[in-house]
């Protein structure tokens, strides 16, 4: 049964226009089947498996050591929630500004002193 379902993975993959062309640059079908191969049996490359955990150590990284804390509230955020945080203000400060001009240029249009 598991080698039917990996032989319908590996057409479905190999039909796939976006896998048919990453197997292309590695070696046509080789490098599908590869890529097929690491998605279903990830514990095979420990390269990849040292990849991975080296991104999940950054990810979960903090900055600050316990010993020294600088009384920041953000002192206890990981970098992904520093990038997270950081990528939503600038957001809502794009929207701020947005606002604002138009507010602007409504009170100019009505002739209001700001």
């Amino acid at each position: 049964m598991r080698t039917l379902i990996l032989a319908a993975a590996a057409v479905l993959a190999l039909s796939s226009p976006a896998l048919a062309q990453t197997g292309q640059s590695q070696n046509g079908w080789g490098g599908a089947l590869d890529q097929l191969n690491r998605a279903v049996n990830p514990n095979s490359y420990p390269q990849d498996r040292n990849d991975r955990a080296a991104q999940d150590r950054d990810d979960r990284r903090y900055e600050g050591s316990s010993g020294n804390r600088r009384g920041n509230a953000y002192s206890d955020y990981s970098d992904r929630d520093l990038r997270s945080q950081y990528d939503r203000l600038g957001e809502e400060q794009r929207q701020i500004r947005q606002n604002r001009r138009a507010i602007e240029d409504e009170m100019e249009r009505r002739g209001i002193n700001r």
